[in-house]
């Protein structure tokens, strides 16, 4: 008889606790939405849903048209107010949790899902996110992790046409999920929507893992995931999460994208961004991710950035100048013109 890897429904049907964590930071806690529905329905009896400590939040104020904001700030979840921590590198949100004056992605999604919602601090480096979550894991009980994303920036491998630009936070993720004591699925949907990558590089990299043996299946947002989503996406407005749920209501083509600079990159959206792929992150790692494995050990956010920089060769987001500030340029450049 045929040994085949059990999908992600297979695990799921036998899962009764499970926990689900957006890899990339900003929002990508909205992801989990249409994944605890489908875990939901599929017998899960209880579902923690969550992302980690990493925010794109403008420090000096204002709104969006006065700054475009080119950096996430990895922050220590220890610090944050009015949040139960459950492991240190591990804590649970409210809709009144907040950092430094800031609301979290994850605490103001709480405010709309009937899930306990939590997030996953990076702080400590991988090492400390990984801890965390096992020790947790294995204090709940916990049957099936997933890890969701979106877009193409947990794919490079660094033969792309363009470097990645966001890509340390999710691969730090990644990189403590691979260490995990529990079934373990990676799942991302939005289908190049964050522009990071040609879609023929994607679809490269995707197939390539496929070869290997690493596709665990695929769902689809239904209507009332779409509904569910886009709920989250009012509690927390975000430039890019939104187009999973646009591309499911027929939001489709060449579009150009608010992301990595303030004109923004042009992106091809197709149906199959309306759906989520799901893979086993270890031959993931193997076959593409391959710099996911030099993070591993990392003790710190500090240390994780050098290896990439320095052991990957990549410059990671967290080192890009926060802030553009357009009225401040425009108001230099009419200085300067008299």
């Amino acid at each position: 008889m045929t040994d085949f890897k059990p999908s992600l429904t297979e695990l799921a049907v036998k899962a009764k606790k499970s926990m689900i964590m957006g890899v990339g930071g900003g929002g990508d806690v909205i992801l989990g939405v249409p994944l605890a529905n489908y875990l939901s329905l599929l017998g899960s009896e209880k579902i923690y849903m969550g992302g980690v400590s990493s925010q794109w939040w403008n420090p000096a104020g204002g709104s969006h048209l006065e700054n475009f904001v080119l950096a996430p700030l990895v922050y220590d979840v220890a610090q944050m107010e009015n949040a139960e921590l459950w492991q240190p590198m591990l804590s649970h949100v409210n809709p009144a949790t907040t950092f430094e004056g800031n609301r979290p992605a994850e605490a103001a999604v709480s405010e709309v899902v009937p899930w306990d919602v939590f997030i996953g601090g990076l702080s400590k480096g991988v090492v400390g996110l990984r801890d965390s979550l096992t020790e947790f894991i294995a204090d709940q009980g916990i049957d099936l992790f997933v890890g969701a994303d979106i877009g193409a920036h947990s794919f490079h491998d660094g033969k792309e046409t363009s470097p990645p630009f966001t890509s340390l936070v999710s691969l730090m993720s990644l990189s403590a999920m691979i260490q995990l004591d529990c079934p373990t699925v990676y799942g991302f949907a939005g289908y190049t929507v964050d522009a990071e990558m040609e879609i023929e590089e994607l679809d490269e990299r995707v197939g390539r893992i496929m070869q290997a043996g690493g596709f665990l299946g695929a769902y689809g947002l239904t209507p009332k995931d779409v509904h569910d989503y886009l709920k989250a996406c009012e509690a927390f407005p975000d430039p890019i999460e939104p187009m999973v749920a646009r591309a499911a209501q027929g939001d489709l083509g060449l579009t150009q994208v608010p992301v990595i600079s303030p004109w923004g990159r042009r992106a091809y959206i197709t149906p199959l961004a309306a759906i989520y792929l799901f893979l086993d992150p270890k031959i993931m790692v193997e076959a593409v991710s391959t710099c996911v494995k030099e993070l591993m050990d990392t003790t710190s956010i500090e240390e994780a950035e050098s290896i990439y920089y320095e052991k990957v060769g990549l410059f990671p987001e967290t080192w890009t100048p926060r802030v553009i500030n357009y009225v401040g340029q425009r108001g230099s450049r009419k200085l300067h013109r008299e």
